[in-house]
């Protein structure tokens, strides 16, 4: 990288500021799994618990769908819609095809409709989309 050259310089302040969208969400998410605690997810009759560290990947996956969207916002681009739109149809495929899951957190289990997999389907399809427009130069 040379010093004087704007472009190198331009680039890796565009990573240091990705790198902090994803420190920040994984952080929320190991502090979220701390202060809840005893989470577990169960599918097709099988249920698993969740610790801390997938629940901080999990934010830093938002982490990463937040500058996805920063950046779409910030170079006016209307194909992070279609990254949302292809992860949400994927989520709502997947919670057809899966069904019956469940989310059990601090002694409450609720059942988890297709919606919020094709949120969560959503919100993978914008950290593909931040993590494209990253490395896309």
């Amino acid at each position: 990288m040379s010093e004087n050259n704007p472009e190198d310089h331009n680039q890796s302040l565009e990573m240091q500021e990705a790198i902090s969208f994803v420190g920040v969400g994984s952080a929320v998410g190991a502090s979220t799994s701390a202060l809840v605690g005893g989470m577990g997810l169960a599918v097709g009759g099988t249920a698993v618990g969740i610790g801390m560290a997938p629940v901080a990947a999990a934010g830093a996956v938002v982490g990463t769908a937040v500058y996805g969207v920063k950046k779409a916002v910030e170079e006016q681009d209307a194909s992070a819609i279609g990254a949302a739109a292809i992860g949400a149809g994927a989520g709502a495929g997947i919670s057809a095809l899966v069904g019956g899951m469940g989310l059990a957190v601090g002694g409450t289990a609720v059942a988890v409709t297709m919606a919020p997999v094709a949120a969560v389907g959503a919100v993978i399809g914008l950290a593909g989309y931040g993590i494209s427009k990253l490395f896309k130069k």
